[in-house]
């Protein structure tokens, strides 16, 4: 099932390419046409965090409060969350659909990566930089390029700090330290296991329009909490 997506996925990324010119833009529009199929859920997915942000301080101080009762502290929490109409699955659901659809992106683009040796986008072509830095710098979109993998993780590590749903410093802080521990494990694994500029790329536009989607959501839930 699978692979059979991810050979549909390759199709149309072609015909994309064939209307650019350029795979590098390919990838960068094959991200955008994937970001806006996924716009609704992944909006639901951050309004959800949203929702429990805002409830976080009553939830510290049931917490605080029924510490030595769980039963207890649980069924206040559920009753708080219903008076204030969150759904705590709710941010989970729409992970549970953009899951299998990134996994194929990802199947699509390493079952094929001979299409991207002679793709090329920015800094990434045959140059003198990438004579002078073989090991660190690609020429291709099939190449492992450090500068890109890099561009991910600050797009990875901005996603995951605006995420932040804890208000209480000491979780906050330990919502912080983790997203520097993911940033810098996914990074290493790119870099590791060689994955190709092309991955990269799509991920690093689908994260880049991730953000500007969460400070939309973001700007317009405090808009709407200050009228």
């Amino acid at each position: 099932m699978i692979d059979s997506v991810a050979s549909l996925m390759i199709t149309l990324l072609r015909g994309i390419e064939s209307v650019t010119g350029s795979y590098g833009l390919a990838i960068v529009v094959f991200a955008v046409i994937i970001k806006l199929l996924l716009y609704v859920p992944t909006k639901q997915q951050y309004q959800a965090m949203k929702d429990m942000q805002k409830i976080q301080p009553e939830i510290q101080r049931l917490q605080e409060l029924y510490k030595d009762d769980q039963n207890t502290l649980q069924q206040k929490q559920m009753e708080l969350m219903r008076e204030h109409n969150v759904n705590p699955l709710a941010g989970c659901l729409p992970m549970l659909i953009q899951m299998p659809i990134l996994f194929a992106i990802w199947r699509a683009i390493m079952m094929d990566q001979r299409l991207f040796e002679n793709a090329y986008f920015m800094w990434i072509y045959p140059g003198p930089l990438q004579n002078l830095f073989p090991d660190l710098l690609a020429s291709s979109l099939a190449g492992r390029d450090l500068p890109m993998i890099l561009f991910y993780g600050l797009t990875m590590y901005l996603s995951q700090r605006l995420t932040s749903t804890n208000s209480n410093t000491q979780a906050a802080s330990q919502q912080k330290q983790m997203a520097i521990i993911m940033t810098v494990m996914f990074s290493w694994m790119m870099w590791a296991y060689n994955w190709p500029c092309a991955l990269i790329l799509y991920w690093s536009v689908f994260s880049l329009l991730t953000i500007i989607q969460q400070s939309i959501i973001m700007r317009s839930n405090s808009e709407g909490s200050q009228s």
